[in-house]
């Protein structure tokens, strides 16, 4: 009972290491009301649409105002008025004959705007190509202006990052549907691969830490795990295999009864303490049957789990290893991450196995 009670602790110990508007802003958003009103009366009078200058063909009222999406204006597109984006993106490579506006979201401009281009809470990219007769404004952003770029109005950028914590909040209390920014900043995807290389080499660091400490105060429970798992392998297999099964179950069997509830936290616990004592229970294995083959004798028993472990995760550590480069590196890589992850989970499964077979190493199978 000190031994589980050891075990939970040194396993809570795990689970804790990993894991306002101006006056103008009103102004122009009754403005903003007034043209989306001009695009209605447009669409329904043919006269006022041959006064147009512009010939290119005009995109419905619906795509005019979006929320929660992107719009993209292509270029052989034209918005006879204000194209508005609220909690999206706005790429216009086309033509805009009233305002650009995007809230919560980026915007890119490569083409032209005859009114001002606005972002809030979002950047502001403007290529070379781009025409802006108006106002260029970018508040809780910053403005990336190619040169080339021209825009007749003042261009204005108001840092103010807080206004890109505070809009995903606005925009989940008042409905829009897409919640949060849209904006992400670009990782390298090599980059993304090294770092999940470097998940792959804490991971098995931690499981060297946690396998040595296992060794250091539980060695006799290890070697009763180690024996059913050698000696039992099928059954300890089973036994693994139907826990794993049960656990879901069982927690929802807990949470269903009321005086349960207060169980499944410490039913967890137990659980993943039971999957570290038999992950260290089948590397010392491993590393005892090779120890064997080899004809080595007396070696450490923390030499041979340390040789387990590696056996274990040799395979997904190589595969992540691989894949760094990206291209058939990065498929061939992801190849062997598949198979080092399946053997490694049947070892998780095989050592929680001879866990339950023993009841955490407390008594030797059979006896």
């Amino acid at each position: 009972m000190k031994n589980v009670r050891f075990i939970l602790a040194i396993c809570a110990l795990l689970i804790i290491s990993f894991s306002l508007p101006s006056a103008a802003d009103v102004q122009d958003a009754d403005e903003d009301t007034i043209e989306i009103k001009k695009v209605k009366i447009i669409k329904k009078t043919e006269d006022i649409e041959k006064e147009k200058d512009f010939s290119l063909e005009v995109e419905d009222e619906s795509q005019t105002v979006r929320m929660g999406e992107d719009l993209t204006v292509l270029a052989e597109d034209t918005i006879r008025g204000d194209a508005v984006v609220i909690n999206g993106n706005l790429d216009v490579i086309g033509f805009v004959e009233g305002d650009a506006v995007c809230i919560g979201g980026n915007l890119f401009v490569s083409g032209y705007v005859h009114g001002d281009a606005t972002v809030i809470g979002g950047n502001a990219d403007i290529e070379g190509t781009a025409v802006i007769n108006g106002d260029l404004v970018s508040v809780g952003g910053r403005i990336s202006r190619a040169k080339g770029a021209r825009v007749g109005g003042e261009e204005t950028s108001i840092s103010l990052p807080i206004i890109r914590s505070i809009l995903p909040f606005a925009f989940k209390f008042v409905g829009i549907p897409k919640v949060g920014v849209p904006y992400h900043p670009y990782i390298h995807p090599i980059a993304k691969r090294s770092m999940g290389f470097g998940l792959q080499l804490i991971k098995i660091v931690a499981l060297i830490v946690f396998v040595l400490l296992i060794i250091l105060f539980f060695k006799g429970g290890v070697e009763k795990v180690s024996d059913a798992i050698e000696n039992h392998f099928w059954k300890s297999a089973l036994a693994g295999f139907i826990g794993a099964l049960i656990i879901v179950p069982l927690t929802v069997l807990l949470a269903v009864i009321i005086i349960g509830i207060p169980l499944i936290p410490i039913l967890w616990i137990v659980i993943i303490a039971g999957v570290i004592f038999g992950y260290t229970g089948i590397s010392y294995t491993i590393g005892s049957i090779a120890a064997r083959k080899k004809g080595w004798k007396d070696k450490s028993p923390y030499l041979l789990a340390l040789i387990g472990l590696v056996v274990i995760e040799i395979i997904a550590f190589l595969g992540s290893l691989i894949a760094i480069p990206g291209g058939p590196f990065a498929v061939i890589g992801g190849l062997i991450k598949v198979l080092g992850f399946v053997i490694s989970y049947i070892a998780w499964m095989i050592g929680f196995g001879g866990v339950i077979l023993t009841k955490f190493g407390a008594r030797k199978y059979g006896k």
